[in-house]
């Protein structure tokens, strides 16, 4: 190969290594700018995700105080139930009671109707 050959290669070969060399720097530079975006944007996620949490905090918070509340009611509804079932067992056992003497003093006169109509006969 002759120096002018070599020459020429010598000084495409440096153009080229410039070329590449401006190019990874450019490449370089932006992967440079994209880990900072990449850094901003996992903030973002991260502060997000923080209110995100703070957010099902109160809501669950709110959540708990009603469900307590209706807690409450079931149990005060079920003690009325309750209440409520004892005093018409009781009144219906004192209903069946007054029947029941109604009934008996009834079947005595029959009774007695019916032996008087034998002793008659």
């Amino acid at each position: 190969m002759d120096g002018e050959t070599r020459a020429y290669l010598d000084q495409t070969l440096g153009a080229l290594r410039g070329a590449f060399e401006r190019e990874f720097g450019t490449l370089g530079e932006e992967l440079g700018t994209l880990r900072g975006e990449f850094g901003v944007l996992r903030q973002e996620v991260r502060d997000t995700a923080a209110e995100t949490l703070r957010h099902f905090d109160v809501v669950a918070e709110h959540l708990r105080h009603h469900m307590r509340g209706i807690g409450e009611g079931v149990i005060g509804l079920s003690e009325r139930v309750d209440r409520l079932g004892a005093g018409l067992r009781g009144g219906m056992n004192e209903r069946f009671t007054a029947t029941h003497a109604v009934v008996r003093v009834a079947f005595l006169e029959v009774r007695r109707d019916i032996e008087g109509l034998r002793t008659s006969l």
